[in-house]
């Protein structure tokens, strides 16, 4: 008979945090958002009460981003990270729960015995908690089996679900997942208000930078997304240091327009 299995300690499967940052954008700062307070808010209830919490909202909105920043404060060590690039199939989850958990040796071919081990891990380690981030990939039958595995009375980790897209509605055709979720938040683009108060400080490039020229850049291509603005600062930064001569200006920024996907900017007024 399997033997419990207390997981190892691990080095923190969090990625460094300039690794948040899009493309390692040197010289980003980690802003204080209302959004990274609310995050934080709901993250200390899952890690209190050994809950489930959503987190949602539109890509490039910095969710990811700010879940990282709060696991790091609270859970660096305990957080076992799975991050979906497609759809996996039973095994495939239960073989990234595995190896997340740090369980000896291959998971068993039996789905059954490699829950049961998954689950008896889990119970080993009362702090640990789950992060699952793009889980729009996951079908029904895994966020279903996702709520197996927390449990009801056991409670055998925190849970936090992370997603863009769809990732409300997924989770809103399995009930009895939803039904557990603690509390939710959707991430929304920054507001005006909010990217004056924020840009200057989010990189060295802005600092000085006339508030009209900040809500200019943002009325055509920033639209209160941190990937955009990450975008814009990159291939600014890259053209002031090729060119010494340039300064930061309003032509300056519309050629940076030019390096940008025209479906998702506005062209500038004539």
């Amino acid at each position: 008979m399997n033997q419990p299995h207390t997981p190892q300690r691990r080095p923190s499967q969090l990625p460094p945090p300039d690794r948040d940052h899009y493309l390692g954008l040197a010289g980003a700062n980690t802003m204080g958002t209302q959004a990274l307070a609310a995050t934080e808010d709901r993250i200390r209830k899952a890690l209190k009460h050994n809950a489930i919490v959503a987190i949602h909202g539109h890509v490039g909105l910095g969710k990811t981003f700010a879940v990282h920043t709060v696991l790091r404060r609270h859970a660096p060590d305990t957080t076992h990270r799975l991050r979906f690039r497609q759809a996996p199939n039973m095994s495939e989850l239960r073989g990234a729960l595995w190896r997340a958990l740090a369980l000896p040796g291959q998971p068993p071919q039996s789905a059954d015995e490699s829950g049961e081990r998954i689950k008896q891990a889990l119970e080993q380690s009362p702090d640990a908690v789950l992060l699952l981030d793009e889980v729009q990939w996951l079908s029904k039958t895994a966020l279903e089996y996702l709520r197996d595995l927390w449990g009801d009375d056991e409670r055998r980790a925190a849970v936090v679900l992370v997603g863009s897209g769809n990732t409300r509605q997924k989770i809103l055709s399995c009930p009895a997942l939803h039904s557990r979720i603690l509390d939710w938040y959707q991430f929304a683009p920054l507001t005006p208000t909010e990217v004056l108060a924020t840009i200057p400080a989010y990189h060295p490039l802005w600092k000085d930078a006339e508030p009209d020229l900040i809500l200019y850049t943002d009325d055509h291509a920033g639209h209160g997304s941190f990937r955009n603005w990450a975008k814009l600062t990159l291939h600014l930064a890259d053209a002031l240091e090729e060119n010494p001569n340039l300064t930061l200006s309003k032509d300056l920024i519309r050629w940076a327009f030019s390096r940008l996907d025209p479906t998702t900017r506005l062209p500038p007024p004539r």
